[in-house]
């Protein structure tokens, strides 16, 4: 039986060599991260050396340099990375300074990679891809002085177009179409004041989009602006134009009116709901009306609900049966009231202002209530109406002063839509975009 009181000879040496053999575990540990031959694949500033010490661009082909990658996490700064190198605090300063013309080196993004290159433990090189196509390069010159410019590879936008059939969802439909998401999420935004997309989706619904996508080195990287799109939905045809007037850009139907009204037709937008739905149902939002009372959203608890229009909170808090409840004020004879929600949203209180989409709280099933659901009624002048037969007007038409100039980009797109005028068809974007423009 082992002795635990710690009174022989053998458990006193015992620790000691544990603390040594730990030491020394450190110190290899130590020296395979710092060494030129360790893998960069792990992540984060300790990173060092990729597998095989590769020469630089720019330096002579008969010195081998170190290349290290760091792949950045939300807490690496630019000066942690290159303390890490052993770079002097001068050094650091002069090539964030000579840096900030092309890009500030203080906003490293997450995930993003920063690449340095090193000769005799003396940094030589940095580069730092900030978009699809831009990296930063800071380097030394002749003299052992840093400067630093900007490199692109070749790319260039095309407008493109893309049709599909909705046979199982729109977003996997879309897809399979040659879209990719942000296009589709677009799509949904462009419309959201006329479809529910989270409810009134149908199988035969179609689409037509033409937007611009960017191209790099000859292939398609991520959908920017849509300057067109058409979408019928239970045999109703709907369009949009995209439009750059005096007062800015915004969307228009064929007739010069914009698509934006008082009221989004859902407080439940497909762009939030995605994330919680397979691709392939139709409705992953069931809605009910119930006469006199509002309509019933069967949703997934935590599913973010927004404001279906922009005005003051009147209420926000425990209301009996209602559970958490919010009502809004909007800036007409209108207001809207969301009940049964999970939680309530940090800032949302009586008096606060919200716009339009802004997230006020989340799907719930507190109160009286059977299950995680959204409760949404609208009021007109303090009466229960039915939120499926609100008719609002678009909030601004196209000037009479421009009527003409919309008219010429209203048939150049309806030109596009329709297949007459040529354009690259289905692009199939290779990544996950983020926009190169927004609405």
């Amino acid at each position: 039986m082992s002795d635990l009181s710690g009174g022989t000879p053998s458990s006193r040496v015992r620790p000691a060599l544990i603390a040594a053999l730990t030491g020394i575990s450190f110190f290899l540990t130590l020296s395979f991260i710092f060494s030129p031959e360790a893998s960069s694949d792990k992540p984060g500033p300790g990173v060092a050396p990729s597998s095989a010490p590769v020469a630089s661009q720019e330096l002579p082909e008969n010195i081998r340099a170190s290349r290290y990658d760091f792949r950045l996490s939300e807490s690496d700064t630019f000066y942690h990375i290159m303390s890490v190198l052993n770079v002097p605090g001068p050094e650091i300063k002069e090539i964030i300074d000579l840096s900030r013309p092309v890009y500030d080196l203080k906003q490293l993004r997450k995930d993003s990679v920063l690449r340095a290159f090193t000769k005799d433990e003396r940094l030589e090189r940095i580069e730092y891809r900030f978009s699809d196509y831009e990296t930063l390069i800071a380097e030394r010159d002749d003299s052992g002085s840093f400067r630093a410019f900007k490199s692109e590879l070749p790319h260039e936008i095309k407008e493109t177009l893309v049709t599909g059939t909705i046979e199982n969802s729109l977003f996997s439909d879309g897809l399979k179409a040659g879209a990719d998401a942000q296009a589709m999420m677009e799509l949904s935004d462009i419309f959201a004041w006329d479809i529910d997309f989270a409810s009134d989706i149908r199988k035969g619904d179609t689409f037509k989009i033409v937007s611009q996508v960017l191209y790099v080195e000859g292939a398609p990287v991520r959908t920017g602006r849509v300057l067109g799109a058409e979408m019928t939905n239970g045999g109703r045809k709907y369009s949009a134009v995209y439009f750059e007037g005096r007062d800015g850009g915004s969307y228009y139907d064929a007739d010069g009116r914009s698509l934006r009204r008082t009221l989004l037709k859902s407080p439940l937008r497909f762009r939030r709901i995605t994330s919680y739905f397979s691709n392939g149902r139709f409705h992953p939002i069931l809605r009910q009306y119930r006469p006199h009372h509002g309509i019933d959203y069967g949703a997934p608890s935590g599913t973010p609900v927004e404001s279906a229009g922009s005005g003051r909170v009147v209420f926000a808090g425990w209301k009996n049966g209602y559970g958490n409840f919010i009502e809004i004020k909007h800036n007409n004879d209108y207001s809207t009231g969301y009940g049964h929600l999970s939680r309530i949203a940090k800032g949302i209180r009586k008096g606060a202002k919200v716009d339009q989409g802004d997230v006020i709280g989340n799907v719930g099933s507190t109160g009286l209530s059977t299950g995680p659901h959204l409760h949404y009624e609208v009021k007109l002048a303090s009466r229960l109406i039915n939120p499926l037969s609100i008719k609002a007007v678009p909030d601004r038409a196209v000037s009479k002063s421009e009527s003409q100039r919309f008219a010429a980009v209203r048939e150049d797109i309806e030109r596009k839509l329709s297949g007459e005028m040529s354009v690259a068809v289905n692009p199939a974007p290779s990544n996950t975009p983020q926009g190169v423009a927004r609405r």
